[in-house]
């Protein structure tokens, strides 16, 4: 079997291991190589070779990794038990939170809960909540969110005193 790499701009765009080779576009430019090269390698016309990573360059693809973690700690579902003593885990996800959000809002002016009023749980049991147990639920989840963004912080920080490429890439959540 035969490998070939089809060169970009003095980069590896695609790869093609075959035998036989079908007939190539003669307006790309394809070069055999060895089972080592990887898509995103750059040859140099004769020699391809692994691309250099700059620090800012992962120091930004880090923090990129590093907030869509922080993302997923902010959704998780939380754990709460309520002043009736049911523990469920409620769903934390951004529509959830604004949903939390508005009926928080919402009661606390009103000073109380409508009667019969419940919370869906994340296994969609209907758990009967006080006007408390939504300020309790509200605050779980802001703790969550509290303690999520602080790590975020610690991290951001970690990665921008790091002076070489793989103690970036070992900064992770």
């Amino acid at each position: 079997m035969t490998t070939m790499a089809r060169i970009q701009n003095g980069i590896v765009v695609e790869m093609l291991t075959a035998d036989p080779f079908p007939p190539f576009n003669p307006a790309l430019t394809w070069v055999e190589c060895d089972s080592t090269v990887q898509v995103g390698d750059i040859y140099d016309g004769t020699n391809f070779s692994a691309p250099t990573v700059t620090l800012a360059a992962a120091q930004s693809s880090q923090i990129g990794i590093i907030v869509a973690a922080y993302q997923s700690a902010i959704s998780t579902p939380v754990s709460f038990t309520t002043a009736g003593g049911v523990t469920k885990t409620f769903q934390a996800d951004s529509n959830s939170q604004d949903l939390l959000v508005t009926a928080v809002a919402g009661y606390n002016a009103q000073k109380a809960v409508p009667t019969g009023f419940y919370w869906k749980s994340a296994d969609n049991t209907q758990v009967p909540f006080t006007l408390a147990d939504l300020n309790g639920l509200s605050a779980a989840m802001l703790a969550q969110g509290w303690t999520a963004f602080q790590h975020l912080t610690t991290l951001k920080a970690q990665v921008a005193a790091a002076t070489t490429v793989a103690a970036v890439q070992a900064i992770v959540w």
